[in-house]
């Protein structure tokens, strides 16, 4: 009678723990934002096709018709809680998302922050959606938005941290310091000796210092 009730009380803690455990699975399938490039903010615009509306996070999946980013869009008013933790920085390095996948799945905010943020009601199928957001490292048809533009127009903020990474500066788009503005310590183009000509210099004093050397011991062999 004890091995069964040892028994028995073993299977019901064993189902306790699964019980406890089950609320926190799915919220472990999804990533922080560390887990994503955020180095990297793409652009692509679409038709959303399915919906699964929920916590931990929403998931809207979105087939990609356009990805070329708008013109103005480094301007565009976004919220000011986004501006404060670097939303601009995240405009001004949006660039167009490159593929491969033609559907992105979304992952959005928690259900309550975004009714805080403004988001009312869900997104739904046949919605038109533009997103700002960042590639996960794992899987290219996954994507953490730092914003989406609703079909009425409305900027709705995904994001209330600081991110891991800062956005890197687009090639031509501020990634250059505009001329004036280099550092003082670097020379400009034309203002100082280029690489190839400090090697050739380095090289030629190396080598009459290798053959001044071996004139000055020919020499005292000979007189030796």
């Amino acid at each position: 009678m004890r091995l069964r009730s040892s028994t028995s009380a073993s299977v019901t803690t064993v189902a306790a723990l699964l019980l406890a455990l089950a609320p926190a699975a799915p919220a472990s399938a999804h990533h922080g934002w560390e887990h994503y490039d955020t180095t990297a903010p793409l652009y692509a615009a679409g038709t959303v096709t399915r919906v699964r509306w929920g916590n931990p996070h929403p998931e809207v999946t979105l087939r990609v018709e356009r990805t070329r980013v708008p013109d103005g869009w480094a301007g565009r008013e976004i919220p000011s809680d986004l501006e404060d933790i670097g939303g601009r920085q995240v405009m001004r390095a949006t660039r167009a998302y490159p593929g491969p996948s033609r559907e992105l799945t979304l992952i959005l905010a928690p259900v309550e922050r975004l009714s805080a943020w403004g988001m009312e009601g869900e997104v739904e199928e046949g919605d038109e959606l533009e997103v700002v957001g960042y590639p996960d490292r794992d899987h290219d048809d996954e994507l953490r938005p730092e914003m989406i533009v609703l079909e009425d127009g409305r900027t709705v903020r995904q994001r209330s941290v600081p991110l891991p990474a800062a956005p890197e500066p687009l090639p031509g788009a501020g990634g250059a310091a505009p001329a004036g503005e280099r550092d003082s310590a670097a020379p400009a183009s034309g203002d100082g000796p280029s690489d190839t000509t400090v090697w050739l210099l380095t090289g030629g004093a190396v080598l009459l210092l290798f053959l001044g050397g071996g004139y000055y011991v020919v020499r005292r062999a000979g007189r030796g």
